[in-house]
């Protein structure tokens, strides 16, 4: 029996205006149980059935998750935490695996928003806002498994551990995880004090090793920091992931990040005026990153500038009679590991930013995008360092809706990408249904990702196709005994070659919820 401890029941997606973006904003609310506690899964499933995003997960549950949007890169993706930026400053990229045991609301924000997010905000942007309960206490229990949560409305812990099968097609050994977190939220004089610590522990399986031979005790552990202080007008924060990797019980790399953040703005009329001050460093290396920006917005307009790194960026959208449009460039700075290399890879302080420009309009649940980038940053493994490697397009069409009905609730994704990045799926689909009555629920939902391409290194990268179930029963509405099933077809597909995603996986489990 594998051990996934998955409860997905019901999703909330709705459009609206941004009032800072004048694009479309999905407000995605993580899936909840009856008693209105999250499942610590269901916020990166709410963000993947809203936003059908790329996922790299060499660790199975609990380890790395990488998100993207639109057909782009997994660095072309903003993320910021309670008002601060968290993209890694050594790699470029946020681990949503990390937040698997902690409730968090997240807003998803399409198209290039840089004007006020600065870098990497090229395709999208994802705003992650931790959540409190008063006086929680929540537990749930499965084979090889456990999750516990408690705290109120200044405080929450949170501890995961468990087992979730291999994650390689020629491995059966059982992949583990560890989880523990620490959050604690303060407010005094409209002041908001918001910290939260991570411990982290995961082993996945057929990493390679310093002598590049294959071994099978592949571990990485870490810890990451997010501190913020804001207020309407002034944001503080500080965050820092201290990481490390083993393979074979040798240390293969660590790597210590930084980041001090400055943000201050203020709105006269319709204008917001703002400037910035970020500090990162990575191991030795540090950099500076002064910017500027002002944004102006009435009712159906909007217009922004921005003005970093010698780096001029524009954006204008509007949203009338139900159609919104915007249209803007937008920067990637090359993080400080693609400039400077390790041991690994060879130093690059020449690489210049990504620089993009793009268009989405959308109508009702409609939605149509074009991207356009240069110099984009690639691995060479020729040169075996980064490069700015020329130009690429991403094309895009989707249609998303949650219906919500007498009889339960749907929700429906189709989208079409053409796109220059790797391991994008052309095709993609998910429909998903939730119905409950009495002391039962029920879910049962189909995904589909097809015509994916080649790897790099030539090799097809199977089509998913899959349907999943999810089963539960109340008892005093403290108690659920849950059943799932995944991958009811037993397809075994792989989402990237030699990771397996697939088989079919028997779960039962029992929340206690006090």
């Amino acid at each position: 029996m594998k051990n996934l401890v998955v409860l997905v029941v019901a999703f909330l997606a709705t459009s609206v205006y941004a009032q800072q973006s004048d694009i479309e904003e999905i407000v995605i609310v993580g899936s909840t149980i009856k008693n209105g506690f999250s499942d610590p899964e269901t916020d990166n499933l709410a963000i993947e059935a809203i936003e059908p995003i790329k996922i790299y997960a060499p660790g199975g549950r609990g380890g790395f998750i990488g998100a993207t949007l639109n057909g782009t890169d997994v660095k072309n993706t903003a993320v910021f935490r309670n008002g601060i930026p968290v993209n890694d400053p050594g790699s470029g990229w946020y681990d949503f695996g990390v937040d698997i045991p902690s409730y968090q609301s997240y807003k998803v924000i399409s198209g290039p928003n840089s004007v006020l997010f600065g870098s990497s905000s090229m395709a999208g942007t994802v705003l992650i806002e931790d959540e409190y309960w008063q006086d929680v206490l929540y537990s749930k229990g499965g084979e090889d498994q456990s999750y516990v949560m408690f705290g109120n409305k200044h405080l929450l812990v949170s501890r995961y551990h468990g087992t979730s099968g291999s994650v390689m097609t020629d491995n059966s050994e059982d992949d583990w995880f560890k989880n523990t977190t620490l959050r604690s939220k303060m407010e005094w004089q409209g002041f908001q004090f918001l910290s939260t610590v991570t411990d982290y522990e995961y082993e996945y399986d057929n990493c390679y090793a310093v002598d590049w031979s294959n071994t099978d005790e592949c571990k990485q552990n870490g810890t990451k920091l997010t501190s913020s202080i804001r207020n309407d007008w002034l944001t503080l924060g500080y965050s820092r992931n201290d990481t490390e990797h083993l393979s074979a019980g040798d240390k293969t790399w660590q790597a210590d990040n930084d980041r001090y953040y400055i943000d201050a703005k203020e709105s006269i009329g319709d204008f917001l005026l703002g400037a910035t001050y970020q500090k990162e460093k990575y191991n030795d290396l540090e950099d500076e990153r002064p910017a500027v920006y002002v944004n102006w917005q009435n009712t159906h307009f909007g217009v922004g500038y921005r003005r970093e790194e010698s780096t001029n960026i524009f954006r204008f959208g509007l949203d009338l009679k139900g159609i919104k449009f915007s249209l803007g460039n937008s920067f990637r700075s090359p993080n400080l590991y693609e400039r400077f290399g390790d041991d690994w890879v060879g130093a690059n302080p020449s690489l210049k930013p990504e620089e993009g420009k793009g268009a989405e309009i959308s109508y009702r649940k409609f939605t149509a995008w074009r991207y356009e980038f240069d110099e984009g940053i690639d691995f060479d493994f020729m040169q075996y360092q980064y490069i700015n490697s020329g130009e690429y397009t991403s094309t895009g069409i989707k249609y998303a809706n949650h219906i919500i009905t007498e009889n339960g609730s749907w929700y429906v994704l189709a989208q079409y990408t053409d796109t220059d990045k790797l391991r994008v799926p052309k095709y993609q689909t998910k429909i998903s249904y939730y119905n409950g009555w009495g002391d039962f629920d029920y879910m049962i939902e189909y995904v589909g990702a097809y015509d994916k391409g080649l790897e790099f290194d030539g090799r097809p990268i199977d089509d998913m196709s899959t349907f999943n179930f999810n089963l539960g029963y109340y008892f005093d509405r403290k108690y659920r005994l849950g059943l799932q099933i995944k991958d009811i077809m037993n397809r075994h597909f792989e989402i990237l070659p030699g990771y397996s995603a697939g088989g079919r996986e028997l779960t039962l489990s029992l929340d206690v919820s006090i």
